[in-house]
């Protein structure tokens, strides 16, 4: 035990000098930006407020997190972090060192992933102090637009996001370890982060054949979390419908000729498929990721040339 937390010392070193560290800050930020550009702004900017719309104020911060938050910097923050953690021995070609230490290889993969947990934690609470720190400027100089800020909404977002992300952190780590590129797990984050978007409102049935893809399941687990009426996303910001989805005035019955046609609902025949259950989604999420870290951990104690 003890040396698992020299290890874990050890590690907690190399983040603090490592590029790592400044992807803990520097994602929150952007995301802020972001969020106060596409809302921020806007709101500091009202004159006039009806009351229905400020009931929808709680709703903003649960909206742009489960969505700009969720669907862009989300993916990318998960593929980033785990090669910068392994940046210093790939780099430096430290393997042979670590090999000849009295410590396990796997005890050395197991310290980097309770590390990367702790950091991914980290930035999703980040992030939650810094929408109420903008929440809080913004009341303040625009008093119109205050609002209570919807701290358990919130808290239950981010948690559901990063049980979500469980299944790609444990990869994105076995794929860190294993392979002295970063860029194969950038790849695999573009590729995850165009299924986010081409699937984030596509309706299948059953849902669970979309859901459990693991680059969509954070997304998916994030909207699954908001209760708020309005607040949850029906498609991906970046998707767009092919069509415009409006309801045609067709009378329900007509006569052609001698023939008597009923004409039904499109929506009343299909009906929209049940959601995937929370629990599914959880026992997926645990699941995978504890499968993916097994392997992980098998395959950190292969010898290296």
């Amino acid at each position: 035990m003890a040396q698992y937390l020299n290890l874990l010392v050890a590690e907690v070193r190399k983040l603090r000098r490592s590029a790592a560290f400044r992807l803990l800050w520097v994602f929150p930020v952007l995301f802020l930006l972001a969020d106060f550009l596409l809302s921020g702004l806007p709101l500091l900017l009202t004159r006039n407020l009806t009351a229905e719309a400020h009931q929808g104020l709680s709703a903003l911060p649960i909206k742009s997190l489960a969505d700009t938050w969720s669907g862009y910097f989300h993916p990318l923050l998960l593929a980033l972090l785990p090669p910068l953690l392994f940046r210093s021995e790939h780099r430096f070609s430290l393997w042979k060192h670590l090999h000849v230490q009295p410590v396990s290889r796997r005890a050395v993969f197991a310290a980097k992933a309770l590390i990367l947990a702790l950091s991914f934690g980290l930035v999703l609470s980040t992030i939650l102090v810094l929408l109420w720190a903008e929440s809080r400027l913004i009341g303040y100089l625009n008093p119109l637009v205050r609002s209570a800020f919807p701290w358990l909404a919130l808290i239950r977002v981010l948690a559901w996001s990063y049980l979500g992300s469980l299944p790609l952190l444990a990869l994105y780590l076995w794929l860190s370890d294993r392979i002295n590129n970063a860029a194969v797990p950038i790849m695999f984050a573009m590729v995850g982060l165009l299924l986010t978007i081409s699937l984030g409102g596509k309706e299948l049935t059953p849902m669970w054949r979309r859901d459990f893809i693991p680059w969509v399941l954070p997304y998916t687990c994030a909207q699954q979390a908001i209760d708020i009426p309005g607040a949850r996303q029906e498609m991906h910001a970046a998707q767009k419908p092919f069509y415009n989805e409006q309801k045609l005035d067709v009378p329900k019955v007509t006569i052609v000729g001698k023939y008597r046609i009923e004409i039904q609902d499109p929506d009343e025949m299909l009906g929209t498929p049940p959601p995937t259950s929370k629990w599914a989604l959880t026992a997926f999420s645990l699941g995978c990721a504890l499968a993916l870290l097994a392997l992980g951990l098998v395959e950190a104690g292969r010898d290296r040339a």
